[in-house]
């Protein structure tokens, strides 16, 4: 897999909302600067876990498949990054089921349970 050149600084931002980082990923041999907030390049990590493949493959097969996509309906070009956040959308939406969102907690009222924007449980006020 490619290097990681990161440009966040260590200090989360409230929430969790953690800045971009920037990698280099090689697009068909050609080194090509992406950034990605921290969960898509943890996510991209797993699915090319899963997929058997590198970054740089999986984000070169993207590459083809959008250019190709864009040649064909003659539209606005989307950036890479863009493409790689709604492939990985896409591939958990798939991946998910019934059983997983009930284990995770959803569909009770609260959409950001388990996620990182899940607030930790308020603390009784003490006596003193």
């Amino acid at each position: 897999m490619s290097g990681q050149d990161s440009q966040a600084s260590n200090t989360p931002s409230p929430l969790n909302a953690i800045p971009l980082v920037a990698r280099t990923v090689k697009l068909f041999g050609n080194p090509t600067q992406l950034r990605l907030e921290p969960s898509y390049w943890e996510a991209l990590d797993d699915i090319c876990h899963r997929e058997d493949l590198t970054v740089d493959e999986l984000c070169s097969d993207l590459k083809d498949r959008l250019d190709s996509q864009s040649r064909r309906s003659r539209g606005n070009a989307v950036s890479l990054a863009n493409a790689v956040r709604v492939f990985i959308v896409g591939y958990y939406r798939k991946a998910a089921t019934e059983k997983g969102h009930d284990r995770a907690g959803h569909g009770r009222g609260d959409p950001f349970v388990s996620t990182p924007f899940d607030l930790p449980p308020a603390q009784p006020a003490k006596e003193g």
